[in-house]
């Protein structure tokens, strides 16, 4: 087998197109949403919101609509109770996220006793790319496009109130309306993961990049960036490990991308064990 056939063969099949569409889709949203979430500690929020999705995409399951419309407003349904909660009861966030992630998943669980199509739960927890279609490719990069903007808009402000909430405040920033900002962009993010790589691989591709970032101690301007390559890294050749191995997709994708953490921590362990040896040299 030649690199052709490696690389280049599979994508001759429209169906591994749009595997690969959906998920450098994500690969590009993620990385960008996991990079604030992490740096503002709201990594919980989007654990909470793989399972908050569970009723929507049951309701749209059993009404005939896209779950991808149902797992969109399951997830703002959740968005709008953690800020009406945290930011206007004063609730502490963490016991807002519980309660509403909390209350939707049972929900869900209860619609899917009466449901007797079991792919909900598979397209939620894993995804499937291999399957997807030119309308859910478009819903997809609208969703994407609507993050990402949400999430260019406010970059000044979210740098500003990540570095330090309260001088962000005291110059003007209303830090809960950048709190609700990037709420809405973790929700359109979870919605891109479900038929990509599935909620429960979005958080893994959301959260590995930023974390690889530290690892190499990238500068935070520039730590955005990387997340994005190494996003879109992962779903590249995750899909072509999917293909070529035939293993499920979204946990491919995902253990691509804790691949590339794993050699970047080799990677600084040799480079700080070379400069080491240098400097002994040297001293002695």
């Amino acid at each position: 087998m030649n690199l052709y056939d490696i690389f280049i063969a599979p994508f001759d099949y429209s169906f591994m197109r749009n595997a690969l569409i959906a998920v450098l889709i994500a690969g590009v949203l993620a990385p960008i949403s996991g990079f604030w979430a992490l740096n503002r500690r709201m990594v919980y929020l989007m654990d909470a919101m793989s399972h908050s999705v569970l009723p929507g995409v049951i309701l749209a399951t059993l009404w005939g609509f896209s779950y991808l419309y149902g797992g969109l407003l399951a997830a703002l349904l959740l968005a709008a109770i953690v800020f009406f909660l945290a930011k206007r009861e004063r609730a502490p966030e963490d016991g807002a996220i519980g309660v509403g992630a909390q209350t939707l998943f049972a929900a869900g669980v209860i619609l899917a006793s009466k449901s007797s199509d079991s792919r909900s739960f598979n397209h939620i927890l894993f995804g499937n790319p291999f399957a997807i279609d030119s309308s859910a490719i478009a819903l997809m990069f609208s969703t994407a496009i609507v993050a990402i903007l949400l999430l260019g808009s406010m970059q000044s402000k979210l740098v500003a109130s990540t570095f330090d909430h309260e001088h962000a405040e005291a110059i003007g920033v209303k830090v809960k309306w950048v709190d609700l900002v990037l709420i809405l962009a973790l929700a359109c993010t979870t919605v891109v993961g479900l038929s990509s790589v599935g909620v429960l691989m979005t958080i893994s591709l959301s959260v590995t990049p930023a974390v690889t970032m530290r690892v190499l101690k990238v500068s935070f301007m520039k730590a955005r960036y990387g997340c994005v390559l190494v996003g879109g890294l992962s779903g590249l050749f995750g899909i072509l490990f999917s293909y070529h191995f035939g293993v499920p997709a979204g946990p491919t994708v995902a253990l691509t991308c804790t691949a590339i953490l794993i050699a970047s921590i080799f990677y600084i362990y040799a480079k700080n064990l070379f400069l080491s040896s240098k400097k002994r040299e040297v001293t002695a």
